[in-house]
């Protein structure tokens, strides 16, 4: 529902921009250096162009949370798990809190930083933000890959929904498709290619692998054993079980 809710309202917004367009060269040129800025004060003037933009603003604002969160679970995930740079600071929790502090101070800290590059130099901020597509799609279709190829060693349980025979086919649709799509972000927006226009994301992306690859070789492979959660793993006897496989005077058991 939310796939399908979130698609017809863009498209409703889309249409709705391309009706207060109006002048398409004047708006790309906009003075305000933000063509949807510029749309909102073409539809509403300069007092409902204003309040049109406060609530741009205010969802950046939520999106930005959504990913510090989203950012922050992940690098205490890693750091959990032995696989970050001084992991056992990192993945220390609060306990008057009981979150991970020290995980969402470095997300911020990075975020800040981030942040400085943009102010001192656009393009490379547009090249660490290009790389966020394909590294997105990338991440998803590694899980797929791996699913392909370690099937006949690991012994996958699927879950409620599943693609069945088609999985396959469409598993590799998918690999491929990001594949491609992947080298075409990182061309090139126009040609002639000058120190100028370049995409730099290739830069930026062959500095997170070597990277990644070298903290990996240098100490993370000796001490990441994979997801390392509090759940305890027993096997129940089966004079204790209910049907499903759970000892009835206990929820809290894991089978």
């Amino acid at each position: 529902m939310a796939v399908i809710v979130s698609g017809i309202v863009g498209w409703m917004l889309t249409i709705t921009f391309c009706f207060c367009l109006g002048d398409l060269e004047a708006t790309i040129t906009s003075p305000t250096g933000m063509p949807a800025a510029q749309i909102f004060l073409n539809a509403g003037g300069r007092v409902g162009g204003t309040i049109m933009w406060s609530f741009v603003i205010l969802i950046q604002f939520f999106t930005g949370i959504s990913a510090l969160l989203a950012d922050t679970r992940m690098a205490y995930a890693f750091a959990r798990d032995g696989a970050f740079p001084f992991s056992s600071f990192w993945s220390k929790v609060n306990p008057h809190t009981h979150t991970p502090i020290n995980s969402v101070w470095l997300v911020v800290f990075c975020c800040i930083c981030l942040n400085l590059i943009g102010i001192g130099s656009q393009q490379t901020i547009i090249a660490i933000f290009n790389i966020t597509a394909p590294a997105l799609d990338l991440s998803y279709v590694a899980v797929i890959f791996a699913r392909m190829v370690y099937s006949k060693e690991v012994k996958f349980i699927d879950g409620p929904f599943t693609l069945g025979r088609w999985g396959r086919p469409l598993n590799c649709i998918a690999i491929c498709w990001v594949l491609f799509i992947s080298v075409i972000l990182f061309f090139p927006p126009i040609k002639p290619i000058t120190l100028v226009n370049m995409n730099y994301a290739i830069c930026i992306a062959a500095f997170i692998a070597l990277f990644a690859l070298s903290w990996w070789w240098a100490g993370a492979r000796n001490t990441y054993t994979g997801p390392r959660t509090k759940d305890i793993i027993r096997i129940i006897p089966s004079s204790s079980t209910s049907e499903d496989g759970l000892d009835e005077d206990d929820d809290d058991d894991v089978v």
